[in-house]
């Protein structure tokens, strides 16, 4: 019996329904009690970077960073705070000072600007989801190499304008998942140079706090962080961000593709492929027949929810003179989000590329079934070279209509044509049009995408182990984790 609501409400919290939408491993990373723990390492690298250059005293540094811990805080006093002073960072100082010795105390957040700490966090923050999104399409490029060489010999329809066009196989549709997917992990990994800076540059960027020590001091608190430090403040500047959101929407654009490709051949009247599918899967509340591709069409409502999210990144572009807070509000909810939605996305992307189903009986059939019309182009060169080429066309094309017309072999159409008789026998014919003759060289285009992105892969080496950490307080305090 349900006596309490937990407050719940956005989907990617819900106890139910959130594993549609994200992962409990991204959850963390945006957890509210982390996100402070963020800005007080940010804080402590502040400080200790100012004793180094000893703009602050050394036993000021070591007791903030002795006590820049948040469980330590009454976290009801910091909420009461941010009622009173309306003011995102100022009652967690107060909070740090209180817990600081009082001369300490008095070199807590010295010379930096509140944007210098919330946006270096933000920093921090991204460098965990990327870590993620990296290890995943790592994963994921991997997974699409086995299924590229798996089926780099299997002939299939290609199809254009969601009608059957000429033969191709299944491997070369593969490998150009693996090529796009590749170029969404070089966008990545060029991102991080970028996106990964820190701030700290004061109320209007001209570092004036810091005296002759400001630049030592942002390449030192840089370096603390492990972030790069940037030429100058971009607290008006967020294309960072934008180009993050832009790049994660990329991401999730192309693999939503290939999950609609999943969904549009595991059609009845198809049914070359399947999600996967396990016993107890419910399709219908009142079709028990139904095994509906739910899995590939939430990774297409995953993917439009991340670029929702980057056109608000791109909002966040406009921003007045030195500063404003208009894109900073719009970034932790965007930034968020597209970060949430898109780890949900990958791991459910992982999930459908190791399960999936590639009949391959059936797309033989419909390979046999297509035939000999998806082989007209290789149809109007053969008979191009007695008639020409622009005849041949003229003679496919009438026979190929009139056979879709009356439900009639094209070829019994087209032998009837006197312009063919005594030209051709129909059992050459027959031969020259096989579908598995006129696959051109999708096998090497297939072998050569694969050891392209391999040869890469190696020369990367591992992906960067992940670096999300527990939240800093255990479930039972302060009400914490129930995001986490």
């Amino acid at each position: 019996m349900i006596t309490t609501c937990t407050p719940n409400s956005h989907i990617t919290d819900s106890s139910f329904y959130s594993g549609g939408y994200t992962t409990p491993e991204a959850r963390q990373v945006f957890c509210d009690i982390r996100r402070y723990q963020r800005w007080l390492d940010v804080e402590t690298a502040l400080a200790q970077a100012m004793a180094g250059l000893h703009i602050i005293p050394a036993a000021a540094a070591a007791n903030i960073e002795q006590n820049a811990q948040i469980r330590l805080f009454d976290m009801e006093q910091i909420r009461a705070g941010l009622k009173l002073t309306n003011h995102s960072l100022m009652p967690l100082l107060a909070a740090l000072r209180t817990a600081c010795s009082k001369d300490a105390g008095q070199f807590i957040h010295f010379g930096a600007t509140t944007q210098d700490i919330q946006d270096t966090a933000q920093s921090l923050e991204l460098r965990d989801i990327i870590a993620i999104v990296e290890r995943d399409l790592r994963r994921i490029l991997d997974l699409l190499i086995q299924r590229t060489q798996q089926y780099q010999d299997l002939v299939t329809i290609g199809r254009t304008h969601c009608q059957h066009a000429l033969p191709t196989t299944m491997g070369l549709k593969m490998a150009g998942w693996l090529d796009e997917t590749w170029r969404n992990y070089e966008r990545l990994l060029a991102m991080k140079q970028r996106v990964l800076v820190s701030q700290l540059f004061g109320g209007v960027g001209t570092m004036d706090a810091f005296g002759d020590q400001a630049l030592p001091l942002l390449a030192d608190f840089s370096a603390r962080l492990g972030l790069a430090a940037p030429n100058v403040a971009w607290h008006a500047s967020r294309d960072r961000f934008a180009e993050y959101l832009s790049v994660l929407a990329l991401i999730c654009g192309s693999l939503a593709r290939i999950a609609d490709e999943i969904r549009c051949l595991a059609r009845n009247e198809t049914a070359e492929m399947a999600e996967p599918f396990h016993m107890g899967k419910i399709g219908s509340s009142t079709m028990p027949h139904k095994r509906n591709p739910e899995l590939c069409e939430q990774v297409v409502v995953l993917a439009k929810l991340v670029k929702a999210q980057a056109m608000l990144g791109y909002d966040g572009l406009l921003c007045e003179h030195e500063r404003d807070y208009r894109s900073v509000r719009l970034e932790w909810v965007a930034l968020t989000d597209a970060s949430l939605y898109t780890c949900g996305l990958l791991a459910m992307m992982q999930h459908i590329l190791t399960g999936m189903t590639v009949q391959e009986e059936r797309v033989r059939e419909n390979v046999l079934r297509a035939a000999p019309l998806i082989s007209s182009e290789a149809l109007m060169f053969f008979i191009g070279t007695k008639l020409g080429k622009e005849n041949a066309h003229a003679l496919v094309y009438q026979a190929a209509m009139e056979s879709v017309a009356v439900n009639r072999p094209v070829l019994d159409i087209l032998l009837e044509r006197p312009e063919l008789q005594g030209q051709f026998k129909r059992e050459e014919i027959e031969q020259a049009i096989l579908p598995e003759l006129h696959i051109g060289v999708a096998k090497q285009l297939s072998q050569r995408t694969i050891a392209f992105v391999e040869a890469k892969l190696k020369d990367l080496g591992d992906a960067p182990a992940q670096t999300t950490q527990s939240c800093p307080l255990m479930a039972s305090e302060h009400g914490c984790c129930l995001r986490c």
